[in-house]
């Protein structure tokens, strides 16, 4: 078998498992599969040297590249047309989704008012917590449906050929911010799908959790499995954790103990190399609007509020729409709050050039992230911090290479 690129992004820790391999390489050559790790890996059957250059030059693990530039004070937090935070004032909407409700409430709207045909996003299944897919929803409850966190893998790209070549419908499309990736470096290398999509929408992102973080936490209550109705979030705000066993018991931990204690120890590698947690690509990014307490979020549960930061006038009219229909409702911001509501964001936007580095001097891989500001951004860290970056970064490395 020949060298495949696919299997050599794989071992260096950079594959996200999105699924474009697959869908253009074909399933005969590779297939994704869940593995013991709690992560989506591609299974090479056959090299197909022309289809792998493609894979190449579009995984979003090794290739982000923004196409919305930004002023150099822009540099941290990407192009802001507008900022705001917000809810939508359908209340089930707003309860059910993770913060304000407002990723749901523009697929709902998009699809009210006819912007687009269908709204392509992640929906789970009930009575098993690893089939997290790429859904096409048609209706308000198609998109409620889907609503709320899923801090674990999805198949998100697997069936892309096959929904977009069934008809000629158009499309608003929610991910993260790497799923935006993958979907710009996709309508870049198939450009006669790009007409199809009017509108990107980015969830604020921290990292992608292996399966065994959820299994983690579950098992943490000597649950009897199989488990069903298992949301990471939502139904409140920041919402719980929470899942029913076998006997329909009823199981919960709140977000500050199952995000922040257990399952964001399961991050991907790649998400510790990530240079866009914040949409920077999406027409729009939508997070929390944390509040704070002693410059740390706080997570006590009240009514929820997104944080809504629109990067293009596409984005900006349709959220100005939708508050003229009294369909949300929104708030202006100053950019300055951004980094009060996202610590974490800023630090990652800030340190990542340090990481990066360690990740080169450890691997000797450079990858293909550009116009994102990732080494000039380094400033608005003290050195301290960067030198802690680096060297947890390469130590890291170094026991994975012996693991």
């Amino acid at each position: 078998m020949n060298s495949s690129v696919i299997e050599k992004i794989d071992k260096l820790g950079l594959c996200l498992g999105c699924g474009l391999c697959e869908s253009v390489c074909g399933k005969d050559a590779v297939e994704m599969e869940l593995r013991e790790d709690g992560f989506i890996h591609p299974k090479i059957k056959k090299v197909i040297p022309e289809k792998e250059a493609i894979i190449n030059r579009i995984c979003p693990g090794t290739n982000v590249i923004n196409d919305i530039d930004f002023e150099p004070n822009e540099s941290v937090w990407g192009h802001v047309d507008k900022l705001w935070s917000g809810f939508v004032t359908d209340t089930e909407v707003r309860t059910k989704g993770s913060s304000g409700g407002i990723v749901s409430a523009l697929g709902i709207y998009a699809l009210r008012t006819g912007l687009v045909d269908g709204v392509m996003q992640v929906g789970g299944d009930a009575n098993d917590y690893e089939r997290n897919s790429l859904r096409v929803s048609y209706t308000r409850e198609d998109v409620v449906k889907c609503a709320s966190s899923r801090y674990a893998p999805a198949h998100i790209f697997t069936e892309i050929f096959n929904i977009l070549d069934k008809d000629k419908q158009t499309y608003l499309f929610i991910g993260k911010p790497c799923d935006i990736s993958a979907l710009k470096n996709f309508l870049n290398e198939f450009p006669q799908y790009k007409d199809r999509f009017k509108l990107t929408v980015s969830i604020i992102c921290a990292g992608m959790p292996s399966f065994n973080g959820t299994a983690a936490i579950i098992n943490e209550f000597d649950a009897e499995y199989p488990v069903k109705d298992l949301v990471y979030r939502g139904n409140g705000w920041p919402g719980y954790f929470s899942f029913k066993d076998k006997k329909e018991k009823l199981y919960r931990k709140t977000y500050n103990d199952s995000w922040g204690k257990v399952l964001n120890r399961h991050l991907k590698l790649r998400c510790k190399l990530c240079p866009d947690g914040i949409g920077i690509q999406a027409d729009i990014a939508v997070g929390d609007a944390w509040e704070t307490t002693d410059g740390y979020p706080d997570f006590a549960e009240k009514d929820g509020q997104s944080l809504i930061i629109s990067r293009t006038s596409v984005g900006s009219t349709i959220l100005r729409q939708a508050e003229s229909d009294q369909f949300v409702v929104l708030a202006d911001l100053a950019v300055a709050k951004i980094k009060l509501m996202q610590p974490y964001q800023f630090n990652r936007r800030t340190r990542l050039g340090a990481r990066l580095f360690a990740f080169y001097l450890r691997k000797g891989v450079s990858l293909n992230y550009k116009n994102l500001a990732i080494y000039g951004n380094m400033s608005y860290s003290k050195p301290i911090s960067l030198l802690k970056e680096f060297k947890g970064t390469y130590t890291r490395l170094k026991k994975r290479r012996n693991a």
